[in-house]
C-alpha cells in the first residue's frame, strides 16, 4: 500500500512540476514563439498555436506516464517502507485539484453543449446527410451557421441563413463549416477547457482566428468561391446572432472584429495554400523521427536518471 501511495504521489508531483512552469512559459511567451516560428499558411499557424497551447499538458503527461511511472515501478525497491513525504503530498494534492477543475470544466461544457444542441435541433429537418457531418435546417431562434457538438458534431443552418444566402454562398459556407469538422476544432476547444491555466485566453483567441482563416482556405478553390464566401460572411454578420457561449460551437463568423480582415483576404485570393501547407508539413517528419530514435536509444539511462531525481524529491 505504501509503495502504491509513493508511486501515485511522485507521479502527480512530477506532473504538476512540469505542467505549471511550461504553462507559465507558454502563457507569457507564445507571441514570441509565434513570431519566430509562424508558418506561412493559416492551417499551419492554427496547428502551431494549438500545439503551443496543449504542449504543457502533453509534455507533462509524457514525462509522467512514459518516464516517471516506469522508472518508479522498475527501479524502486518494493520492500522499502518509506513515507510519501510532505513535498510529494502537497504537490500531488495540487495536481489533483488542477485535474479536478479541468475535468469539471470539461463535463460542464459537454453538458451545456448537449442541452443547447437538443434545443436547437427541436423541429429541425435534415438538409444534407453524410460525412463528415450531417447538416440540419433549424428554426429562426438558432445560430445562423455553426458546428455544434463534440463526439458527433452537426452543422446547423438557420432559416434566416437559408433565406439570406444564395445557393452558391450557402454551399461555400457549408464547406467552411465542414473544414472545422475535419479539423476537430470543437474537440480542441474541449482540450483547452481541460488544460487549466490562467492567462491562456489570448492564445486561444489567436488560435480561433487562425482556424477560421484555415477553414476559409479549405472552402475556397477559386476566386469565385472566395467572393461567394466573402458575401456569405457579410450577409451572416447582418443577421441577428444567437448567444452560443454556453456551448462548444464553431460558427461561420467567429467574431465581428475579424470580419474585415477575412473579407479583404478573400477579395485578394490568389490561390489555395492548403496543398502547399500539406507539403511543408513533411519537413517536420525528420526531426520527429530523430527525436523518437533518441528517446529509444537513451530510454534506460533516462529512467535511471529520473529515478535519482524522484528519490531526491521524496527526501
Amino acid at each position: 500500500m505504501m509503495f502504491a501511495a509513493r508511486c501515485i504521489g511522485i507521479s502527480l508531483a512530477v506532473f504538476v512540476l512540469v505542467y505549471m512552469p511550461l504553462s507559465l512559459a507558454v502563457g507569457r511567451g507564445w507571441r514570441l514563439f509565434w513570431q519566430i516560428c509562424k508558418p506561412a499558411s493559416a492551417r499551419g499557424s492554427a496547428n502551431f498555436l494549438f500545439a503551443l497551447r496543449i504542449f504543457p499538458l502533453a509534455a507533462a503527461s509524457v514525462l509522467t506516464f512514459v518516464f516517471t511511472l516506469p522508472s518508479f515501478l522498475l527501479l524502486e525497491p518494493r520492500a522499502a517502507d518509506e513515507a510519501v513525504g510532505a513535498a510529494p503530498t502537497a504537490l500531488g494534492l495540487c495536481c489533483l485539484a488542477l485535474l479536478a477543475v479541468g475535468m469539471a470544466r470539461t463535463i460542464s461544457a459537454h453538458r451545456r453543449t448537449s442541452r443547447a444542441l437538443a434545443k436547437w435541433l427541436d423541429g429541425s429537418t435534415v438538409l444534407q446527410s453524410g460525412a463528415p457531418a450531417a447538416v440540419f435546417r433549424t428554426g429562426l431562434d438558432t445560430p445562423t451557421l455553426t458546428v455544434a457538438g463534440i463526439r458527433d458534431p452537426k452543422v446547423l443552418v438557420s432559416e434566416a441563413a437559408v433565406a439570406a444566402l444564395t445557393p452558391a454562398e450557402l454551399r461555400t459556407a457549408l464547406r467552411h463549416e465542414m473544414a472545422h469538422v475535419r479539423s476537430y476544432d470543437n474537440l480542441k476547444k474541449i482540450l483547452f477547457r481541460f488544460s487549466v491555466f490562467p492567462g491562456m485566453t489570448s492564445l486561444e483567441h489567436a488560435w480561433s482566428e487562425e482556424s477560421e482563416l484555415a477553414a476559409d482556405d479549405a472552402a475556397v478553390s477559386s476566386l469565385l468561391d472566395a467572393l461567394e464566401l466573402a458575401s456569405a460572411l457579410i450577409k451572416v454578420s447582418r443577421l441577428r446572432s444567437v448567444n452560443t457561449s454556453a456551448a462548444v460551437t464553431t460558427g461561420l463568423l467567429h467574431s465581428a472584429t475579424a470580419l474585415g480582415e477575412r473579407v479583404q483576404r478573400l477579395f485578394a485570393w490568389e490561390g489555395n495554400s492548403a496543398s502547399r501547407a500539406h507539403v511543408r508539413s513533411w519537413y517536420a517528419l525528420p526531426p520527429v523521427l530523430g527525436m523518437l530514435v533518441l528517446v529509444v536509444t537513451t530510454y534506460g539511462s533516462a529512467l535511471s536518471g529520473l529515478h535519482t531525481v524522484t528519490e531526491w524529491l521524496v527526501r
